[in-house]
């Protein structure tokens, strides 16, 4: 189950059948036949399935909101288990955001690996507000977070690890896309992605921020909870999601990313290391990230 599992969650975070193969290095007809099986299963279908790849069922959004934590606890758990058989200091724990690992954390990790080749690393990615919890339960020892997050952690070692511009995602239809920039301002009469509360505190209160600069008040068609919420409001609503550049990265069918013209309209990315507890290896790695 907990695979099969995985393999749902996979597809949902790639929008392709294809890429999720790819990337699990599973070969394609396996991978469908793990998602049938998933299905039977839980009884009902899962993903609905178009030339724009494919997207969760109402009965795949409530599998993804109600397993993912259980998945994410599973393997916080299980690393746990096994850092305390091989002793705490061969590991690190890392939390981040998802979205942020290849351009953050890929080559400092691949230094970090040389540097102490018996060093186990244990990656986990999580919401602003699930990195704060686990490093206030001693269960992550660095976190690579948002400002908004980072706003809320002055009892852990803090540092900004990158300042960057913003960029638009919005629906490859619009009559913005093809510009290349977009000032906040053309943004007036548009309906934003908002994000929840729960998941990245503080988030909604920095556009609406952002937006009395340039002159209005953002209108919130939504608040999400994940990033591919966002992008299905943002193809099937026409709403718009402003974001830092690095989400540019993600891809999914009929979305494009604009920056936004605007250079005071920054955002800010911060590592937080344990205080007074960190071994070598987390001081390394908030080292190499900055």
């Amino acid at each position: 189950m907990i695979e099969r599992l995985r393999t749902f969650l996979t597809v949902l975070e790639e929008g392709s059948v294809n890429r999720a193969s790819r990337r699990l290095g599973v070969p394609q007809p396996t991978l469908s036949r793990q998602i049938q099986a998933l299905e039977a299963e839980v009884g009902g279908t899962l993903l609905e399935r178009g030339s724009w790849g494919v997207r969760a069922t109402d009965l795949g959004f409530k599998v993804r909101e109600k397993m993912l934590p259980v998945i994410k606890a599973h393997d916080q758990a299980w690393a746990e288990v096994q850092a305390s058989a091989r002793g705490r200091e061969a590991q690190l724990r890392v939390g981040y955001l998802g979205s942020t690992a290849h351009r953050f954390l890929t080559k400092p990790l691949e230094h970090l690996r040389n540097e102490f080749p018996g060093l186990r690393l244990w990656l986990f990615d999580q919401t602003p507000v699930e990195q704060l919890e686990a490093m206030r339960n001693g269960e992550l020892d660095v976190a690579i977070i948002g400002q908004e997050g980072a706003a809320l952690a002055d009892d852990f070692y803090k540092r900004k690890a990158a300042r960057l511009p913003l960029c638009v995602a919005i629906a490859s239809s619009h009559a913005l896309s093809g510009n290349k920039t977009i000032s906040l301002s053309d943004l007036a009469g548009e309906s934003f992605v908002g994000v929840a509360e729960a998941t990245v505190p503080g988030r909604n209160e920095w556009i609406t921020r952002l937006c009395q600069r340039a002159g209005f008040k953002p209108r919130f068609l939504a608040k999400t909870t994940a990033i591919n919420d966002t992008f299905t409001l943002i193809g099937g609503e026409g709403a718009v999601a402003l974001l830092p550049t690095y989400s540019d990265q993600m891809s999914s069918p009929g979305i494009v990313f604009v920056p936004i013209a605007e250079k005071w309209a920054t955002w800010d990315l911060y590592v937080l290391r344990q205080r007074g507890r960190g071994n070598p290896a987390s001081r390394r790695l908030v080292e190499l990230i900055m």
